[in-house]
């Protein structure tokens, strides 16, 4: 199968995560990873499938594989902000969800998970700003899909 088929499959997948069908989803990854192990978006995706799973120390060695591809990919980061807080592991956490913000302020995972991560190391005033923040990006993105949905 050509490299121009990653693209497919990291779809497919995707749907299969949505479904929760995640054996189905994991060997796609893995196939699109087989195809081009220097793609990080195809380690950044499988991470995302093994945090649904909550395999959390998977999805982090994931992540770190695409950051070490591409240190400024801020799904990766982001989603390995979200690995690390599921198992208390807040100040890195936080290092790693402040990445991902600053990479695309308009993530709001990377807001929520920073805000969780400064309210768990006593930074409340901080937590607050963040969350605010993620709120803020939530509505912004249901506003977003439901403009196009009334389009279609």
């Amino acid at each position: 199968m050509p490299v121009s088929e990653i693209p497919r499959i990291l779809k497919r997948a995707e749907q299969y995560v949505r479904q929760t069908k995640y054996k189905e989803a994991l060997a796609l990854y893995d196939q699109a990873i087989r195809l081009e192990p220097r793609n990080p978006e195809c380690w950044s995706q499988r991470a995302g499938a093994k945090i649904e799973m909550e395999r959390f120390a998977d999805a982090v060695a994931d992540c770190d594989q695409a950051l070490a591809l591409n240190p400024n990919q801020a799904d990766a980061w982001s989603r390995k902000a979200l690995a690390l807080s599921q198992v208390g592991q807040y100040v890195p956490a936080l290092a790693a969800a402040t990445r991902a913000s600053t990479l695309n302020a308009n993530d709001a995972v990377a807001w929520y998970v920073k805000g969780i991560c400064l309210e768990e190391t006593g930074k409340s005033d901080e937590a607050e700003i963040a969350f605010a923040k993620s709120l803020e990006l939530e509505i912004l993105l249901d506003i977003k899909e439901e403009k196009n949905r009334i389009r279609r």
